[in-house]
C-alpha cells in the first residue's frame, strides 16, 4: 500500500499534531518507505540525500516506540542516535524536540566541545533519547558514565560520513555495549562505497 498522508500511518495523535503544527501532511519518499517497516520493529537501511526528510523517517518510529511502550520507572536512554558532527547532533535533537513537544519524552545530546558538567544531567536524570557524536560518547562509556544497556533502538545518521571519518571501530564498540536484541536503523546519503558495504 502506498502511503500518501501521515494520518495513514499508525502514529500517535501527539505526533500527528506536531507534524500538523509544522505544516507537514504528506510523507516524503524516504519517510513513506522507511516508517511503516520501522514501526514494525524491523531493521532499516536507508539511502536519502540531505533535505529529503530522512531525519523524521527515523525519529517518528523511534518516538512512536517510546509512546507505545512507556517505561515503568526512570532509567538510562532507550533510543541512541549517532551522528558524525556536533552540529548535526544539535539539529537532530532540535527536530526530535519539535516532534515530541506534545509528549512527556526527554531528549538530550552528548557531543564534543561541551564541558563534562554540562553533560552531567544526561547521566543523572531520566532521558528517553540521546543524540551523540561517537568520540565523546565512547569516552563516557569507557569512563562508565554512560549506560547503553537499555538502548532498544540504535540509529546511525549520515553513516557514510562517520565511516569516511574513521569511526567504524567506535561505532562497533558502542553497538556492542547496547542490548543484543535491538532495532538498528542506518541512514546514509549513499549506500555505495566499500566502507558502507563492509560495515553493513
Amino acid at each position: 500500500m502506498t502511503v500518501t498522508t501521515f494520518s495513514e500511518l499508525e502514529l500517535d495523535e501527539n505526533l500527528l499534531d506536531a507534524l500538523q503544527d509544522k505544516g507537514f501532511t504528506r510523507p516524503t519518499a524516504i519517510q513513506a518507505a522507511a516508517i511503516p517497516p520501522a514501526l514494525d520493529g524491523r531493521d532499516i537501511l536507508g539511502s536519502a540525500p540531505t533535505g529529503t526528510g530522512k531525519t523524521a523517517a527515523y525519529l517518528l518510529p523511534a518516538l512512536q516506540h517510546l509512546l507505545d511502550f512507556p517505561r515503568k520507572k526512570s532509567g538510562p536512554p532507550r533510543i541512541l542516535i549517532l551522528t558524525p558532527t556536533r552540529e548535526l547532533a544539535m539539529q537532530v535533537a532540535d527536530h526530535a524536540r519539535e516532534l515530541a513537544k506534545h509528549t512527556h519524552l526527554d531528549i538530550a545530546t552528548i557531543t564534543g566541545g561541551v564541558a563534562y558538567m554540562n553533560h552531567a544531567e544526561v547521566f543523572s536524570e531520566n532521558q528517553d533519547i540521546v543524540v551523540a557524536t561517537t568520540g565523546r560518547l565512547l569516552q563516557y562509556i569507557k569512563e562508565e558514565n554512560f549506560d547503553c544497556r537499555a538502548v532498544e533502538t540504535l540509529i546511525l545518521d549520515e553513516a557514510d560520513r562517520m565511516l569516511d571519518m574513521g569511526f567504524a571501530q567506535d561505532i562497533e564498540h558502542i553497538a556492542g555495549e547496547t542490548r543484543w536484541r535491538k532495532q538498528t536503523m542506518l541512514f546514509s546519503a549513499t549506500l555505495e562505497g566499500d566502507a558502507i558495504k563492509d560495515f553493513c
